[in-house]
């Protein structure tokens, strides 16, 4: 199963409704709000870091956000985090760096979200693909992940 399959998966089995969206293949967030013609703020940045630990946590966070680093190790409760290597990521996630998705990962890692996505309308992120797009709602964006807040 894909990671696409398997988020769609995900989304029927919580029988939450969305939209499956085909662009240009996108590789930031500022190409993905123009491909999508939305704002930056409503596409989400999922990213893979590691903790001092050495354990994997994804944060996710409103495309036009960048991370801030000692909030996301407290919210880890870790001294420090930084970004996975992109064959950790890989490994874990089932895709490439750029395309990560903010749930349905293929290991089970922790999600650490900001609080302002499910306040969202709606959301949009990639399925582990660079050229294909999920808009949810932010409120089951949340229902999804299943997150820790920072």
């Amino acid at each position: 199963m894909t990671l696409e399959e398997k988020i769609i998966d995900e989304l029927k089995k919580q029988n939450i409704a969305y939209d499956l969206v085909e662009h240009e293949p996108v590789y930031t967030n500022p190409a993905m709000a123009e491909a999508l013609g939305v704002d930056e703020s409503e596409t989400v940045k999922s990213l893979v870091l590691k903790t001092k630990e050495g354990k994997m946590i994804v944060l996710v966070l409103p495309g036009n956000r960048k991370v801030n680093w000692k909030q996301a190790a407290a919210g880890a409760a870790t001294k420090k985090v930084s970004f996975a290597k992109p064959e950790e990521v890989s490994e874990a996630v089932g895709c490439e760096v750029g395309c990560v998705p903010p749930f349905g990962h293929f290991s089970t890692l922790p999600i650490y979200m900001d609080p302002d996505l499910p306040k969202k309308k709606y959301v949009y992120f990639n399925p582990g693909v660079h050229d294909k797009s999920f808009k949810v709602k932010g409120w089951d964006l949340r229902k999804l992940c299943q997150p820790s807040f920072i």
